[in-house]
């Protein structure tokens, strides 16, 4: 007993978990059901269930995520039909996430286009693009760089919040093609990209490696300069973060010397 104590405790958790993976597919409880009612471990049954042809619910299950991806959204030109849309439509991506929608905030032509991936909830539960505490802590990082919020303009690049907090990879081509359009609405002068997910879906890299260098946004004929940066969520999390943060917003064009 001490022998198999000891071999049990030294197993680590992988491989633990992929002997009572094996052992329920030998048993055949990988399917979701059968039509048939089969004794688990008889060898004869599990071979039947195996061979069963797909269910029409089950086919129909996988046909839909097939189809998924292929969602292309309508963007409007006007920008005051672009600012309905999003609040509006119900054919956003978005759509089937939740009721509660943010719209961007600001001018035309800004000084700085801050972006984030996803809105976020207040101490209170209201949805905002930024809540109470990482928007005070946004404000001193574009005053440092000679920016008040009458020269910005904030947006997220989904309106909305996922119930899980993740944008399914699947949908980051429409979203990017969608930002993309909306920084051409808005023309600003620069732009901040805020976190890994947004540096992903806009610049197709992860945070570290797209903060490295200043970036470029290509739009009607003209180009935006970007960073990428910690969202202030992560610096107030982990302060000694801000100084990298300080460096990224240093390789921007300062407002006052424009």
């Amino acid at each position: 007993m001490n022998l198999i104590s000891e071999r049990t405790t030294k197993a680590s958790a992988e491989s633990m978990i992929h002997s009572l993976q094996d052992w329920w597919s030998l048993a055949g409880v990988e399917l979701d059901y059968t039509d048939q009612p089969a004794a688990l471990l008889a060898i004869e049954t599990v071979a039947t269930v195996k061979e069963a042809p797909p269910t029409v619910a089950a086919t129909e299950r996988v046909q839909e995520q097939v189809k998924a991806p292929a969602q292309d959204e309508p963007l409007p030109a006007a920008y005051p039909d672009f600012l309905d849309w999003l609040a509006q439509d119900n054919g956003l991506i978005e759509g089937s996430w939740s009721k509660h929608r943010v719209s961007p905030q600001g001018g035309l032509e800004p000084e700085v286009m801050v972006i984030s991936a996803l809105p976020e909830k207040n101490r209170n539960g209201d949805v905002q693009l930024f809540n109470t505490d990482n928007q005070k802590l946004l404000e001193k990082m574009l005053y440092a760089i000679g920016c008040d919020s009458q020269q910005s303009y904030l947006a997220n690049i989904a309106v909305s919040v996922p119930m899980d907090g993740r944008i399914d990879e699947q949908h980051w081509p429409a979203l990017k093609k969608r930002v993309l359009h909306h920084i051409g609405l808005v023309r600003p002068k620069r732009l901040i990209c805020f976190g890994d997910l947004a540096a992903k879906i806009i610049f197709g890299q992860d945070l570290l490696t797209a903060r490295k260098n200043k970036q470029f946004i290509n739009h009607s004929a003209s180009k935006t300069e970007a960073i990428v940066t910690f969202h202030p969520r992560i610096l107030i999390e982990r302060p000694l973060f801000k100084a990298e943060a300080w460096k990224d917003l240093q390789m921007l064009t300062r407002i006052s010397a424009s």
